[in-house]
């Protein structure tokens, strides 16, 4: 007990500092061995899972990688010692260490370090942070703007960033609250689409596998910026309202968006290509409330809902009927298990459905569907 009290507290101290950006070379190759060391290791892994299960975030549902997370710290302090950078070049990479130390006390988060060459041969450093199926994370970043990643999503953003911009990179769905700072706009370059603000709130949904990116104003004012966008022209949000990127004509045009969301029937394009859509004033509150751990649903049908709950649940969806697929669904999940909310579709709807493993089946109840044939016309 006493070995390992004297190899945790020794890696506190020597992180802290190496995360203060202000540990020697010398302190640097202690601390490496300290984590490459199989007695001290062992100690040290202890002492991160005794932290989680004391720590706040102890009741996340998402079992911590403690393995991958140590080995990215592990990889991070062995390149800083390796490039044997000086003092102030960590100054730099302290951030990286910073959401580290974060990955491993909330263990919902997966952060990389990646490195390549620019054009003046000089090495870039990106950070790399990804809140996985299941589970959201909050990021602070340098600039003290503040990130909260939804189930699935990640960003990406250079070692530079709040020095020479404030670029992010997102896929997937983020909602960020941005530090004011009129000098460097804060940009989100979301599969091409681009929200520029310098200091707001909005929310971001920019999944791949989906034919549109979605933006939600909360406060303030962003600017759009879309591919096909001329240099002249400026789109610009206001707060409550939602914006609506068609990433691909062929796959999903203006008439089909409307009759998938009907509580959106009064979107407009704002552009000559109509790939660009806004709607007026809307209770923005079914959109954002996945901050707060809540999923409001407002008339969704069921395909959309399955694909929020397998983010939520990490869960897979099987349809074995297609017209089951158009069912509309409105309310409020909170705390509820995923049997619970598919006990209260079950109950709502002519479906069945069970549960294998990590797969969700759904079926259409042949028996119960006359009794919602009245509703499900509506």
């Amino acid at each position: 007990m006493k070995r390992k009290n004297i190899h945790s507290e020794e890696f506190k101290r020597l992180f802290g500092k190496f995360q203060a950006g202000n540990i020697s070379l010398k302190e640097l190759d202690t601390l490496e061995k300290l984590m490459n060391d199989e007695d001290s290791s062992d100690d040290i892994r202890r002492m991160m899972m005794d932290d989680l299960a004391d720590g706040t975030f102890s009741k996340s549902l998402i079992e911590p990688d403690t393995e991958k997370m140590y080995a990215q710290i592990r990889s991070a302090i062995s390149t800083q010692k390796n490039k044997r950078r000086n003092i102030i070049l960590f100054n730099s990479t302290v951030r990286v260490a910073a959401v580290l130390a974060l990955a491993f006390l909330l263990g919902s988060v997966t952060t990389y370090l990646t490195v390549r060459n620019n054009k003046a041969g000089e090495d870039a450093a990106f950070c790399e942070v990804t809140a996985p199926l299941g589970g959201k994370s909050e990021i602070v970043l340098p600039d003290n703007s503040k990130v909260w990643l939804n189930a699935g999503s990640k960003i990406r953003y250079s070692t530079s960033f709040n020095k020479k911009d404030r670029n992010i990179a997102l896929e997937g769905e983020g909602y960020f609250k941005v530090a004011k700072n009129k000098a460097l706009p804060f940009i989100v370059d979301a599969l091409g689409f681009k929200v520029k603000a310098v200091g707001t709130e909005f929310n971001v949904k920019a999944y791949k596998n989906e034919g549109t990116v979605e933006t939600t104003l909360v406060e303030g004012k962003v600017e759009l910026i879309t591919a096909s966008q001329k240099n002249s022209e400026s789109v610009y949000m206001e707060p409550n309202q939602k914006a609506i990127y068609v990433k691909d004509h062929q796959k999903l045009d203006i008439e089909e968006l409307k009759r998938e969301k009907p509580n959106m029937a009064e979107i407009a394009p704002v552009n000559k290509e109509a790939d660009l859509l806004m709607t007026p004033p809307i209770n923005i509150q079914s959109q954002v409330s996945w901050v707060n751990d809540r999923l409001i649903v407002e008339r969704e049908p069921l395909s959309e809902l399955a694909v929020r709950l397998s983010r939520k649940y990490n869960f897979t969806f099987v349809f074995k009927s297609e017209d089951i697929k158009r069912y509309r669904f409105s309310g409020t999940l909170e705390d509820e298990t995923l049997q619970q909310v598919m006990d209260v579709i079950k109950l709502t709807s002519p479906i069945d459905y069970e549960i294998s493993g990590k797969t969700v089946i759904i079926d259409k109840n042949e028996n119960r569907q006359k009794k919602f044939e009245p509703y499900l016309k509506n």
